[in-house]
């Protein structure tokens, strides 16, 4: 079956390198053939082999909110086995692993197992939208997953989801719109918080054992080796 891997671009945050480094990375570090997609409003600079998904005319959706579009037919068609890797990673090694992981018929999430989720799920038991163990830096489905339901309920308040969840994490994980499934604990890690609570929270250390590293907000773009 086919495997397409995807990324998302927008605005002027990550370039046109960023896009093409995840790209050499993926023929680096995959095994298996697989053909590359960017979903993005400016295809300039982008390798020739990068397939352009483009962001429908109409889009106002912003930042991350972007990422909804991988589940709209409208834009994003293609059949098969399915990856997402955000721009703000580093593979580190083979993630074969990561491609052959199963995703049932579910939608699959890191889990920030470098936070203490315990304290963070009490600290917000007044705001339970606030809060979410899902980290979308990768994502894995399949054609089981039922794209179609995520959509319409999206696309049916879209409003109001933007305006009260702080991001698709915050959503996948209290809308129940989709099976979640959570990656093997280990796999992934934070360069700006740490790795597994309270074992290993270490912060602006690069390790060896994960298949990838994550970036986020917190980061400094000089800290980041593209």
């Amino acid at each position: 079956m086919a495997l397409n891997i995807y990324t998302v671009k927008w605005g002027s945050k990550y370039s046109a390198q960023h896009v093409n480094k995840i790209y050499e990375s993926c023929l680096e570090s995959i095994s298996d053939d697989f053909t590359f997609y960017c979903l993005t409003e400016n295809e300039k600079g982008l390798d020739e082999n990068i397939n352009v998904l483009p962001f429908p005319k109409e889009n106002k959706l912003e930042k991350w909110w972007n990422k909804m579009y991988l589940f709209d037919d409208n834009v994003v068609r293609q059949k098969g086995e399915n990856l997402f890797l955000d721009l703000d990673i580093i593979i580190q090694k083979n993630i074969d692993d990561i491609v052959n992981f199963d995703p049932e018929d579910c939608l699959c999430f890191g889990q920030t197992h470098w936070h203490d989720l315990e304290t963070m799920k009490k600290e917000t038991e007044h705001v339970p939208h606030r809060y979410t163990d899902l980290n979308s830096s990768i994502l894995r489905w399949n054609d089981n997953l039922d794209k179609e339901n995520i959509t319409l309920y999206f696309n049916a308040h879209k409003e109001k989801i933007l305006w009260y969840y702080r991001g698709i994490d915050n959503f996948f994980m209290h809308k129940g719109v989709a099976r979640i499934k959570y990656f093997p604990l280990g796999w992934f890690y934070s360069y700006n918080q740490g790795y597994i609570y309270p074992h290993d929270i270490e912060k602006h250390v690069f390790r060896q054992i994960p298949y990838v590293c994550l970036f986020d907000s917190m980061g400094r773009k000089e800290d980041v080796k593209f």
